[in-house]
């Protein structure tokens, strides 16, 4: 058991070391999608973390990987996302343009809204402009590609 001194060492170790603070908020970030899905009555399963690429869950049967959008923003004010595994040398550490059905966006550290989460196609990201049937690591969280309603595309993807 983790007690609530060793808990606020640890969130301020985070705020110290950049890799560790990255892996901690994007755990996070990851848990409260969970339980946030979970409480919207949807089926969820885990996947175990690993580096060969296997999405974070399965919603619905279908599968999402998910991540936390970065603070830093395009010049244009577009949030970014990066998709692409933790280890490796590109373009090994590029996912395939269909590793998911599906991927997520945390935004909320943007727009101070709790679980205010972007869904979006995995098949309709941008792909790297050297490996076309990788997704390119880096993606705009756009209002044209993104959706803040997973359950219509979860139902469009099922017709």
């Amino acid at each position: 058991m983790i007690s609530q001194r060793e808990l606020e060492e640890l969130i301020k170790f985070s705020e110290k070391d950049e890799r560790f603070g990255v892996a901690w908020r994007g755990a996070l970030s990851q848990i409260r999608l969970r339980l946030h899905l979970e409480s919207l009555g949807y089926t969820i399963e885990e996947s175990q973390s690993n580096n060969v690429g296997a999405p974070d869950f399965v919603v619905n049967g279908k599968t999402l990987e998910h991540k936390r959008a970065r603070s830093d923003v395009y010049s244009s004010g577009s949030m970014k996302a990066e998709f692409q595994k933790s280890r490796g040398r590109i373009p090994n550490r590029l996912y395939d343009d269909d590793f998911s059905d599906f991927v997520s966006a945390d935004i909320s550290h943007h727009t101070g809204i709790k679980n205010d989460y972007r869904y979006a196609r995995t098949r309709d990201l941008r792909r790297h402009k050297e490996y076309p049937n990788k997704i390119a690591s880096m993606q705009k969280v756009n209002e044209s590609l993104w959706t803040s309603d997973l359950g219509t595309l979860i139902k469009e993807s099922e017709e």
